[in-house]
């Protein structure tokens, strides 16, 4: 319920908020507030029967819900509180949904959390007086209602609904208190005005207010009911009283009915309280006189209840047996105690409200014939034409005033003034009011007035004296005024009623300190349940009061208390002035300032008595010095009286005697001087010993000083009393404010006066304070809560005025400022001397004025403050430390205390807001700078030491505060709330943005001292008890207030609460950001968890901050070894349920964006970050010891629809009516709970909606506009487009991969038509606006020299989200360089607007970046579901092209790009190998090798280059590429199938010549450029730095020459190749390679040797080149070389045999390089070949065995390595091309000279061909033995073996390994002659 009065603040941005109560019903129901509930009927009980009958809701006895209860109950509770039986069915209905969130406040906190049970030891600042909890805590949860103690029971659960329904009626009150309040807002001059814009009120809110106020026709009567409103009004209020008296009977049994008793009681109170403040309203907006029988209905009402006096509310409570009264009586008497003093104030105000006193005196027409009382003609006419209303209003007054009722005075004082002046136009004597005035100002001047010093009042019966009207009243008028007062007088009284009215309301009920209580209690600013405009209505009201008896009462001491009361309400409340404030909150000084009577009986009385009477004109110009106009200049409206004045009044001296009797015949008084009279003279003064003498100053005095200081002869005065001393006043011109600031001097250099003027030391103490606090209040109108201004600056010049203008008077070497720090030192140093309770008030509101020059003049606060005593940096002594152990412990009063936290908080604020700027002027200082800025000159040792030393006390009192004892326990709240919140900046600023490693470079360096002291307090291991039980016991008490209906101090507690929660956010995402580890506050927070969860639940204010440390704490657990402690195990099982239950209503019903928002990034954090139990308890619904029970195969297929995952999927089916904000984070939330739990995608598959619409959302994203984007700018429109879809396209991407899995690639296919947008938005470059952000940080820089943009880089101690502030810590920027004028700039254009640009720009970036992401991951894996699909293949080799061509098109910075072009290259590497794999027909693949040549070239072709520098591996990437898009051109010709006959046909068009040899032209480059250069540039780097070249290097080249070689048509161009490869001399640069393979080895392995001979193979492939090889004599260079050698001399090197590199050396290198050159050169390579193979014997006699049958199958890691028997394919491939050789070689042999060879020459090769027949053969005949002894040799052998291919076992093949050998042998049987065919 509270939440929608706490939501109308903040309205403006709320949606939903404002569809409910625009909303027809719902106004209705605001319009019958005043009204009855509708009773039940037979409509109605057949409306009821409707919507719950089985047709609208199927009854079940599994479900969650029993109709039949819910019937039940609703008849149940229509019956007992008399409603309709719908109403009452709504109301069980929400009883139902906040079940959860009662039984959670209800449950027990563990035993283990220490705050309940932590004890408190000494400490520095403890005090003597233990503390005692403060009892004003009550225990009914939020809106007073009742906990259901037992869930199950019937009376428990209507006990809930019985208080969920006195909440509604409430809450309904005052909601539509709020709304017509809303509705109109008042002028200056505080008349009614209709609907205005306001910035804090939204348009509609005051829209549905005069809808309210229409309907109910103020001044008629209501159709519906036949009576007015207010009239309603009174009944509605005079029922509730009823009800109070008669009690409920809810229950027979009294020991159930009593309790609830007690909470109906307290409702009725507050729904009084609702129904003054509506009736305040009205009568505010009716301004006009009522009717008479509105007037007696309210009144015969308080007459009936004696004004609520003494008001005894419950009477007819009948406790249970055994119970005692007092024990039932007693928590509504506390109850009503604290509101009773509001309740009497209301009354009273509406009491003079419903009066009109302004329209009764001033606008009252006398009807113009006098008529009876009864008629019915008088019903609808104003009271005062009803004389006998006015005749029984005065009756009652005149009871009210006989029995002294103090509720009453105000209005009986306004009643005899009305009274009063009717009388005065009924004798219609001329007269005129400003004659009357003078004459009182005369009288009270006069020399037979009573001593000045005791401000008199003349008697009221004179001051009630008749004095006429205008005289323009008619005989009619008169004749009817006459019998008005005529029956009037008639009433039995002693005396005249009129006057026995104003004596008795001014006299005996001191009817003028009533409404200076009023105004504090009722109408202070500070009040939680009336905002500003409500208070100013309750002011004018009282406003009005006093200016109508200005005419009637004297000048006196009430007066102006109570006129000041009105006009600045609490001065406690200074919170008020440190801020700017709205306009309607200084209304009263406006109206004060406007209206000539105040000035005139007022304020010229006080001024006129000044000095002789200080406080009245201090306090009064202190009041009115908050106004200011916009022709003022800034200085405050009363600064002219302040400035100059012509009279003076002051006490002769009693040797004084030089003056003279002036001839008047008017006046006997009249004086003249006859010598200068000295003001300040120390021979005339009163000792006194609170201020020690000084030396007077010997200085020349000026002009301005003499007329200050002396009155000069010849001022003519007149003498106010006859009696010594005289009180002369003195026409004399002088300026009031600099006479004070002498004052404020000779308080410190005077002993016996204050300025001549005797005074008391109590007095005089308020004196010097209250100029004090004139000056602080004026400095800080002027600055208007701003920071230092620049020295040019207006304000700054009116500043300065002030201060000049005050100082006018003082000495030469002495200004005002070192006037009052003077005073503030010596205060300090007296205050620990004595033992008695001395007032702080002078040190409090010198705090305070050093507060308000910080803003103006900084450089003198800082030095101050580092050589005062206050905090005892130079003596280590803090006189702070001393008042407060000695003085304020002891009085419980902590005003110093609470000046000092304010003054701390200021402090920070300008090291903050000038921090760069005193670092830019520190280090741009010239000799020839002619200007400085007030806010600059400050040492930076100073700085740090202030506030170093101030962050030690504040941490001394944080640690030990909530132990003192307090007068006032809001002080206690404030102190908390105040230093938890500073702390929290402190960290956030500090930690928020990556500055400078170094200290004395820092942007916050002056800060960094205080705030690694306070790190050090929170996040050390030896981090005191005491600081963290605070914590928890502050959100404890919290919560406690939250649930409390009581009001006292519920603001001040509430902030406290909010303070801590972030406070402890942040030092837990501290923890995390500096890596401490586990901290004990970490573990304090845990074992609290269940009350974190009472938290979330008691308000909703509440509910943000403790998401996000609920959010802070699953992280902070996440990063702890092993697994992380879990949230849910600390709550306990029953409130982890309700926990969970609550948490699933997300922001519901109040549709908070920031907090939905939060719980989303809450549970994504909880779902991925280890949280098991609290994951797959949000994820299904269910408890988690339900989940215990079951298999995850169960709880997928059983997950509760009212899940907080189905919470998801079901708005995120509506994803277009969110709010992009919204949808984000839920999206998150999915992507990464699929993400961690993969069974969810089963879940979001059975959800009928879920997949469907976000697919339908991504397919139209381009023409998007609804509610998710079209209320961003254009900027955020973009970035919260990509980023959503990126999100969708991860969840799709997710669930495509399932899919794949279980074989279902269809959703694929039916996928693909909706990712159009996606596959063109994923690859373009992001638009960086490289412009913007260069030249950004050139000005930027240019500007501060001292810092750069870098430093404000956010950090990870606040999560960002994208806007203005994702990258650029915007917040933290505005506080460090607000105080520049060039951060704002003209029109807002200045360097803060450009930094949310650049954030804006990033985040478009950075979401693009994302999605691109995204995109990857779903093109992977649609690849591997459509590899075959022609369609999506084109899209794959589309999307291959557009990745490259990115790469090649951008504007990112350097390290941004490289991260996103490798990603861009690695999803084209990936696209193009599925379509390689694939061998895919589309034209658009061959087209890739072109953009990959492009972007190979963008990069550079330079391999030494590009390989040496940090983007190697992008390099890398692209030759891999390069290699693909090459082998698209390699493969054979398809045949396509009929589906396939479209993309056969384009792409036979494409084969065109000029492609073909475009194709060619290509690859030749590619040959010369990547392949031959490359190669020479990869050995070279090699040679020279090892390191950077790695051996793929060299099989990438080699794969790349391979597959260019295959290329068809590139044989036309062999002269080319030749001359490429031997200006790049790559044979000898990889002979060369294969001659450092041996020192280049690492663990023996050569494998550069490998690469070089495979590369040198690759190059014999091609005739041309392998002719050129053999010229070069490769043979001859290769047997030289040292790995050669070694495999020359060896015995034989078999697979096995280590290294295992060198065989395969032999097998895949030498013996293919061999049959390469054989093959191309021919008969003249035959000897040389037959020789070079000769000379491996060993090798060849190996190959001659490795077929024998008999041996042992060896050991791959040991064994016998030697022996015969196993098979592989490299044994096999080794065997067959020495089968092809030397069958060559055989021919060459024997056709000798025939084919150009010598027989001789061609030598017999060592390899026994006919022996491997036979064993090849035997192995052919044993197949089954053959499967024992085959071994796999590789990764890709081994899955070959473990890949199944048919047969049966016995005799058939039984995996793919086994085929391949199979074949292998057939045809190696074949070449060695085994078979014909």
């Amino acid at each position: 319920m509270d939440g929608i009065n706490y939501k109308l603040d903040f309205a403006s941005a709320d949606v939903s908020l404002e569809r409910h109560l625009t909303d027809s019903q719902t106004i209705d129901l605001l319009k019958s507030s005043l009204l009855p509930s509708s009773p039940p009927t037979s409509q109605s009980k057949t409306l009821f029967e409707t919507k719950t009958s089985a047709i609208n809701v199927t009854p079940s006895p599994q479900g969650r819900y029993d109709i039949q209860q819910i019937q039940d109950d609703a008849l149940w509770l229509s019956a007992k509180a008399a409603v309709d039986e719908v109403t009452a069915l709504r109301i069980v209905i929400l009883e139902r949904q906040t079940r959860p969130a009662s039984w959670l406040l209800q449950s027990n906190l563990p035993d283990d959390l220490p705050a309940f049970h932590a004890s408190f030891n000494g400490a520095r600042l403890q005090p003597a007086l233990s503390v005692s909890r403060s009892t004003y805590l009550l225990t009914p949860p939020s809106d007073g209602v009742l906990p259901a103690e037992k869930p199950n029971g019937e009376e428990a659960r209507r006990k809930q609904l019985v208080s969920i329904y006195l909440a509604e009626i409430h809450y309904k009150l005052k909601t539509c208190s709020y709304l017509i309040g809303s509705a109109f807002s008042t002028s200056e001059d505080g008349s009614i005005m209709s609907i205005q814009p306001s910035g804090s009120i939204p348009r509609w809110v005051q829209e549905v207010g005069i809808d309210i106020i229409h309907s109910w026709d103020i001044t008629g009567v209501s159709q519906a009911t036949g009576r007015n409103i207010l009239i309603s009004g009174v009944m509605a209020f005079r029922s509730r009283i009823r009800k109070l008296e008669e009690g409920w009977k809810w229950f027979p049994n009294p020991e159930l009915n009593e309790p609830l008793e007690v909470v109906c009681c307290q409702s009725q109170i507050l729904e009084m309280m609702a129904i003054l403040n509506i009736m305040l309203v009205l009568l505010a907006i009716l301004n006009r006189l009522p009717r008479a029988d509105i007037v007696l209905s309210w009144f015969r009402l308080m007459t009936d209840y004696e004004f609520f006096e003494i008001f005894e509310p419950v009477s007819q409570i009948t406790p249970p047996p055994h119970t005692q009264e007092t024990d039932l009586e007693q928590p509504f008497r506390e109850f009503y105690d604290v509101h009773e003093l509001d309740m009497k104030s209301l009354c009273s105000l509406v009491s003079l409200a419903i009066l009109q006193v302004p329209n009764a005196m001033n606008s009252f027409e006398p009807p113009s014939e006098t008529t009876n009382s009864g008629e019915k003609e008088m019903e609808n006419a104003p009271y005062l034409c009803n004389i006998a209303a006015c005749c029984e209003l005065t009756e009652v007054l005149l009871d009210a005033a006989s029995k002294c009722l103090q509720v009453a005075s105000p209005v009986i004082l306004a009643w005899s003034v009305i009274l009063q002046t009717l009388r005065e136009r009924s004798l219609a004597v001329p007269a005129d009011k400003e004659d009357r005035i003078n004459g009182r100002l005369e009288s009270a001047d006069s020399p037979g007035s009573q001593n000045p010093e005791q401000t008199s009042m003349r008697s009221t019966s004179a001051s009630l004296r008749r004095v006429s009207s205008t005289g323009s009243d008619t005989p009619q008028q008169q004749t009817f005024l006459e019998q008005l007062l005529h029956n009037i007088l008639l009433i039995a009284v002693d005396g005249d009623p009129v006057v026995y009215l104003a004596k008795a309301a001014v006299d005996g009920s001191h009817a003028l300190n009533i409404i200076a209580t009023l105004s504090l209690s009722c109408c202070t600013p500070v009040d939680s349940d009336h905002g500003v405009e409500s208070n100013f209505r309750r002011r004018r009201i009282l406003m009005d009061l006093i200016q109508s008896v200005l005419g009637f009462i004297d000048y006196q001491p009430d007066l102006i208390a109570a006129t000041l009361a009105v006009l600045s309400g609490n001065d406690n409340d200074w919170e008020l002035y440190r801020q700017p404030r709205e306009f309607r909150e200084i209304q009263p000084a406006a109206i004060f300032l406007s209206e000539t009577d105040f000035m005139t009986s007022v304020f010229d009385v006080a001024r006129s008595r000044f000095p002789f009477e200080l406080l009245p004109f201090i306090r009064l110009c202190r009041a009115l010095a908050v106004f200011y106009r916009n022709q003022d200049e800034g200085l405050p409206s009363i600064w002219p009286s302040l400035v100059t004045t012509d009279c003076l009044t002051c006490a002769l001296p009693t040797s004084f005697t030089d003056y003279q009797l002036e001839p008047d015949d008017e006046d006997s008084n009249i004086l003249s001087l006859t010598a200068n009279l000295s003001i300040f003279d120390n021979e005339h003064t009163l000792q006194s010993t609170r201020y020690k003498r000084m030396k007077p100053s010997s200085s020349p005095v000026s002009a301005q000083s003499f007329n200050l200081r002396r009155i000069p002869r010849g001022t003519m005065g007149r003498a106010l009393t006859e009696s010594k001393p005289l009180v002369v006043l003195w026409r004399h011109d002088y300026c009031p404010l600099a006479y004070m600031g002498i004052l404020l001097s000779s308080a410190s250099s005077i002993e016996p006066t204050l300025g001549g003027i005797p005074q008391s030391n109590s007095s005089s103490i308020e004196a010097v304070a209250a100029i004090i606090d004139l000056l602080t209040i004026i400095l800080l109108t002027t600055t208007k809560g701003t920071l230092a201004p620049e020295a040019s600056s207006p304000a700054y010049d009116v500043a300065q005025k002030i201060l000049d203008t005050a100082s006018e008077g003082l000495d030469h070497d002495q200004d005002i400022v070192s006037v009052i720090f003077d005073i503030f030192e010596k205060e300090l140093g007296r205050q620990p001397k004595t033992t008695e309770e001395a007032p702080l008030s002078i040190l409090v509101r010198c705090t305070h004025f050093a507060e308000a020059l910080l803003r103006v003049m900084p450089d003198r606060v800082w030095p101050f403050l580092g050589r005062s005593s206050l905090l005892g940096i130079k003596d280590s002594d803090s006189q702070l430390n001393t008042v407060l152990a000695s003085t304020e412990m002891a009085i419980g009063r902590y005003d110093l205390l609470l000046a000092c936290i304010q003054l701390f908080e200021s402090l920070v604020n300008d090291a903050l807001g000038h921090a760069v700027l005193r670092k830019s002027q520190a280090r741009g200082v010239t000799r020839f700078t002619t200007t400085t800025l007030p806010s600059t000159g400050m040492s930076q040792v100073v700085t740090k030491k202030v506030l170093l030393s101030f962050a030690r006390i504040m941490l001394d009192v944080y640690e030990n505060f909530s132990t003192w004892n307090y007068v006032q326990m809001e002080q206690k709240f404030e102190i908390g709330a105040r230093l938890s919140a500073l702390f929290n900046r402190l960290l956030a600023i500090s930690f928020g943005i990556k500055d400078q490693l170094d200290a004395n470079r820092k942007l916050c360096g002056s800060l960094l001292p205080a705030v690694e002291q306070i790190v050090r307090v929170f996040l050390s291991p030896s981090c005191t008890e005491s600081t963290l039980v605070y914590l928890t016991r502050a959100i404890q008490d919290g919560v406690r207030q939250a649930q409390s209906m009581q009001p006292q101090n519920s603001v001040h507690e509430m902030q406290e609460t909010i303070s801590i929660l972030r406070l402890a956010t942040t030092l837990l995402r501290l923890n995390i950001l500096l890596g401490f580890g586990r901290s004990r506050l970490e573990e304090m927070m845990l074992k609290g968890v269940s009350l974190l969860a009472q938290c979330y639940t008691s308000h909703p204010l509440f509910r943000q901050p403790t998401v996000e440390l609920l959010g802070a704490l699953v992280l902070s657990a996440d990063l702890t070894e092993g697994q992380p402690s879990s949230l849910l195990g600390h709550m306990g099982e029953d409130a982890a349920n309700h926990f969970l239950e609550v948490l699933a209503m997300i922001d519901e019903p109040l549709c908070d964006r920031n907090l939905s928002t939060s719980i989303w990034k809450l549970l994504s954090a909880v779902v991925s970050k280890r949280q098991q139990w609290f994951a797959i308890s949000i994820l299904t619904g269910e408890a988690p010891r339900e989940l215990i029970q079951k298999k995850t195969s169960e709880f997928v297929n059983q997950v509760n629809r009212k899940s907080i995952l189905n919470v998801a999927l079901d708005r995120l089916s509506n994803i277009e009516k969110l709010h992009a904000q919204t949808a984000l984070a839920m999206l998150e939330f999915v992507a990464l709970a699929a993400d961690s739990w993969p069974w969810i995608l089963s879940i979001c598959e059975q959800h009928s909606s879920f997949l469907p619409a976000i697919t339908e959302y991504i397919s139209q994203v381009e023409t998007v506009s609804n509610t998710t984007l079209n209320r961003l700018s254009q900027s955020g429109m973009e970035y919260y487009k990509l980023q959503i879809t990126s999100f969708i396209t991860d969840i799709l991407a997710m669930y495509t991969r399932r899919t794949r899995q279980f074989a279902q690639t269809s959703y694929a296919k039916e996928l693909l038509p909706s990712l159009s947008y996606v596959t063109t938005a994923a690859v373009l470059p992001p638009e960086y606006n490289a412009s913007l952000h260069s030249n950004l940080r050139k000005n930027f820089e240019a500007k501060f020299g001292s810092c750069k943009l870098t430093a404000f880089k956010r950090t990870s101690l606040e999560p960002s989200s994208l806007g203005e502030s994702f990258h650029y810590n915007l917040e933290i920027a505005s506080e460090l360089l607000r105080s520049d004028p060039s951060w704002v700039g003209r029109d807002r254009a200045g360097f803060g607007s450009e930094l949310a640009r650049a954030n804006a720009n990033l985040s478009v970036v950075e979401a693009r970046i994302s999605l691109f992401q995204s995109w990857r991951s779903l093109a992977v894996e649609l690849s591997q579901c459509l590899e075959t699909d022609v369609d999506y293949q084109k899209t794959m080799a589309e999307v291959a092209m557009d990745c490259l061509r990115a790469n090649t098109q951008t504007t990112l910075p350097q390290p941004m790009f490289e991260r996103l072009a490798q990603s861009r290259a690695d999803l084209a590497f990936t696209l193009l190998q599925r379509l390689v794999e694939a061998q895919s027909s589309r034209p658009e693949v061959k087209t890739v090798l072109f953009t990959a040549w492009d972007a190979l070239r963008a990069h550079g072709t330079d391999l030494a280059t590009v390989l040496d520098g940090d983007r190697a591996p992008y390099c890398r990437t692209l030759l891999k590429i390069l290699c693909l898009s090459l082998q698209a051109h390699a493969l054979p010709p398809t045949f396509p199938s009929s589906t396939d006959q479209r993309a056969t046909q384009d792409d036979s068009l494409q084969q065109r010549p000029s492609a073909a040899n475009a194709t060619l032209g290509t690859v030749l480059e590619i040959l010369r450029t990547v392949v031959a250069h490359g190669f020479r540039s990869l050995t070279t780097l090699l040679h020279d730095s090892s390191d950077r070249v790695f051996p793929d290097d060299f099989a990438l080249l080699a794969a790349i020459l391979r597959n260019s070689l295959r290329i068809p048509g590139l044989e036309r161009h062999t002269t080319a190749l030749v001359s490429t490869f031997a200006d790049a001399q790559t044979s000898r640069y990889a002979s060369t390679l294969l001659s450092w393979s041996d020192q280049l080895a690492t663990n023996r392995d050569p494998v550069y040797g490998e690469l070089s001979v495979n590369f040198l193979l690759e190059m014999s492939s091609l005739p041309a080149l392998a002719e050129t090889l053999a010229v070069e004599g490769i043979l001859n260079h290769i047997s030289n070389t040292n790995l050669i050698k070694h495999l020359r001399i060896s015995k034989g090197m078999g697979p096995f045999e280590q290294p295992v590199r060198l065989y395969n050396i032999w097998v895949r290198g030498i013996l293919p390089l061999l049959l390469n050159l054989l093959h191309a050169v021919g008969t003249s390579m035959a000897a040389e070949v037959s020789n070079a193979l000769n000379q491996f014997p060993g090798q060849l006699a190996r190959a001659s065995a490795t077929f024998s049958y008999y041996g042992k199958v060896p050991v791959m890691n040991g064994g016998d390595t030697t022996s015969a028997g196993y098979i592989t394919l490299s044994m096999i491939s080794e065997a067959q091309t020495l089968a092809v050789i030397t069958t060559i070689l055989d021919t060459y042999r024997e056709a000798g000279p025939s084919a150009g060879v010598v027989s001789s020459e061609v030598l017999e090769i060592g390899w026994d061909r006919t022996r491997v027949k036979e064993d090849v053969e035997t192995w052919l005949q044993t197949r089954a033995m053959l499967r024992e002894r085959i071994v796999p040799v590789g990764d890709r052998e081994e899955g070959w073996m473990r890949m199944k291919s048919g047969g049966n076992g016995a005799s058939g093949v039984v995996s793919k390994l086994e085929v391949k050998v199979m074949e292998d042998l057939e045809l190696l049987f074949t070449l060695l002659g085994g078979r014909e065919d």
